[in-house]
């Protein structure tokens, strides 16, 4: 394939990422990810190495039109769930990540999002309203 191709796929990708990143607050492990391995045909490990890499500056680029533009970044919450976060992904899940196969973690990250997906389209609210009907 081209070199130029391959560039613009790379560029498109990072678009589309990008303007999803901006709009809901997602992106990285969503669809980078997903990219990165089925695109680009590169293991778990590397694809979020790379995605985390890359959300550095779009995450950056996207708090500053959000503070900028909307006063929408509550700053103290930010600066006190990155702690945990910084903690949590240099203390146990990178190395956890490079501890496990791929294809376990390709499985942990399908079971995730299928059970968020499901929790924001409202699934478990349908269901108690079912269950409350049923007994």
């Amino acid at each position: 394939m081209p070199k130029t191709t391959v560039l613009l796929g790379y560029l498109s990708v990072g678009l589309a990422v990008g303007i999803v990143s901006g709009l809901l607050g997602i992106g990285g492990g969503v669809l980078m990810v997903p990219a990165i391995v089925y695109i680009w045909g590169r293991s778990m490990q590397i694809a979020v190495g790379t995605s985390l890499a890359v959300m550095i500056p779009s995450a950056l680029a996207g708090v500053l039109r959000h503070h900028f533009s909307f006063a929408n970044v509550d700053f103290r919450l930010a600066g006190l769930l990155a702690v945990g976060a910084i903690v949590g992904s240099y203390a146990i899940g990178a190395p956890l990540a490079e501890y496990l196969p791929s294809e376990v973690l390709k499985k942990i990250f399908g079971v995730l999002m299928v059970i968020i997906g499901l929790k924001m389209i409202g699934v478990d609210v349908w269901l108690g309203r079912l269950l409350a009907w049923i007994v």
